[in-house]
């Protein structure tokens, strides 16, 4: 693939799952989107860890410290070293198909050695003058652009601005927002628009629209939240409508959220590998929306919106 290639076009259907704040359910979010998008469209599906906690890679299963030694992971695929030999690289050689699942559904897995990665590019461009920043995120558009046989490529971005996560969010085509809807995750929301929009126009992802998640569903109303909830969510949209450009409201036909996911027990077994929990995503509890409802309509969404993109 040639530089001219790489800087033409990004992968058509990438996905950065981001926020500021920790602890809302990236990773989650991560897991459950890319698994309902294999199921519902039968494609293939690729999962990237790039989280230095690599809470991804152990919720499909695999050992981190495995991963390591055996040189198969995020970090031996982004590291500086590895830029000048990305011709030279078989990067079809660092995905791992995730067992257990109905779904054509992989993972690059994390690595515990991108915490120091930060200190590692920056001692590159300080010796090493005529490299920048800018050649480590061309080469995360080439990277992605790699798996070009792969339908869709979602990123679990950790909560940070480390050059990793800045170089897949300028890769990717696309990003979701997930939070919790409490005014403390949701705080966070704005920053992280400002400093999207502050990416070049030729490198900026598109919205498709924000996930909460780990909603505390009342008793009273089918879908409804408790009082708490509700009115952080109501902010969040508010705020949001008022950022947006008049397209990206085109887009998302002028509703911001893609959908909610239920606070759960079986969602955090499933993410303990859990897989034949699988089942009782179908069940309902308290007469709210089930697992699978709730994703189907989320995966529904992310397909409906990439194809008004592309229309567009």
């Amino acid at each position: 693939m040639s530089i001219e290639t790489a800087r033409a076009a990004k992968h058509p259907t990438s996905i950065a799952v981001v926020n500021y704040k920790g602890g809302v359910g990236k990773t989650t979010i991560t897991y459950l989107l890319g698994l309902f998008l294999s199921l519902k469209t039968g494609r293939r599906t690729l999962l990237i860890d790039i989280d230095a906690q690599c809470s991804l890679t152990l919720a499909v299963g695999l050992e981190p410290e495995v991963q390591s030694e055996s040189g198969i992971n995020v970090y031996n695929l982004v590291r500086p070293e590895a830029w000048p030999r990305i011709r030279d690289t078989s990067f079809k050689d660092f995905v791992k198909a995730i067992p257990g699942l109905p779904a054509p559904l992989y993972i690059i897995p994390g690595g515990f050695e991108v915490e120091d990665l930060d200190i590692e590019i920056v001692e590159t461009i300080v010796k090493e003058r005529e490299r920048s920043k800018n050649e480590f995120f061309l080469y995360c558009r080439q990277l992605l652009n790699a798996f070009d046989d792969f339908d869709y490529i979602l990123i679990d971005c950790p909560p940070n601005k480390m050059y990793l996560t800045q170089g897949m969010l300028r890769a990717s085509s696309f990003f979701i927002p997930v939070t919790i809807p409490d005014r403390i995750s949701i705080y966070g929301m704005p920053r992280l628009l400002r400093w999207v929009d502050m990416i070049e126009s030729s490198e900026r992802p598109h919205m498709l629209g924000y996930v909460l998640n780990a909603a505390n569903r009342t008793g009273g109303s089918p879908g409804g939240k408790v009082n708490s909830q509700q009115r952080a969510e109501n902010e969040l949209a508010s705020n949001l409508l008022e950022r947006l450009s008049r397209y990206e409201k085109l887009m998302m036909e002028n509703n911001p959220c893609l959908g909610s996911v239920p606070r759960l027990d079986v969602i955090a077994r499933f993410l303990g590998n859990e897989k034949d929990v699988r089942l009782d995503f179908a069940r309902h509890t308290s007469g709210q929306p089930t697992i699978d409802d709730c994703m189907i309509g989320i995966a529904d969404n992310v397909l409906k919106r990439i194809s008004k993109y592309a229309g567009a």
